[in-house]
């Protein structure tokens, strides 16, 4: 286990570090990282919904509402249950010490770093999404693992910490698909 936190924290520094140029903050900071708010995603999927595909609001809006729900409750508990630090907490004395910097773009987050609530989020919408819509799942899961390397990117989440809030929204989402398809007859689908 040592040996897997001591990676997860190279490669933070190695995203966080060697991948700050500008344009990449203006990328990550003003237009990824946002697909990661659940209430801008939720009212994205409504605003779509109402103006492409007014009859998913009663046969899929409950269904992502309750993955978004459980996702973020799965999060909520996790995040209690293990306290990770965040990165500018963990490396705090280093960077006290001039060792090392850390490339922070937002508010300076502390506490509660694992699992990632944005990348949960993104990755829940993401898949969702991708079985509403397969033609368009690879930008789906394009934009969700962007909002991971955001968290990253942006000083806020260690690598596993991302990597577990998308598992976790992929699984649940995963998950509240094929109840869905069980619950509902096959011309409702």
């Amino acid at each position: 286990m040592e040996f897997l936190l001591a990676l997860d924290k190279k490669v933070f520094l190695w995203i966080n570090n060697q991948w700050s140029i500008p344009l990449l903050d203006f990328f990550f900071s003003y237009i990824i990282t946002w697909l990661g708010n659940a209430g801008i995603v939720i009212a994205l999927v409504i605003i779509f919904f109402a103006l492409k595909k007014p009859a998913y609001f009663r046969q899929h809006l409950p269904w992502f509402f309750a993955a978004m729900l459980m996702a973020g409750l799965c999060i909520f508990a996790l995040k209690k249950m293990i306290p990770r630090p965040r990165p500018l907490s963990e490396f705090a004395p280093l960077i006290e010490a001039g060792k090392v910097h850390i490339h922070v773009l937002g508010k300076q987050l502390w506490y509660r770093s694992f699992p990632s609530g944005d990348t949960q989020t993104a990755f829940t919408a993401a898949t969702y999404f991708s079985f509403l819509f397969p033609r368009w799942a690879p930008l789906f899961l394009c934009l969700a693992v962007g909002v991971g390397l955001s968290r990253i990117y942006m000083g806020a989440h260690f690598p596993l910490d991302v990597i577990a809030g998308g598992l976790i929204g992929t699984a649940l989402a995963l998950g509240l698909w094929l109840v869905r398809k069980k619950v509902l007859k096959p011309s409702q689908s």
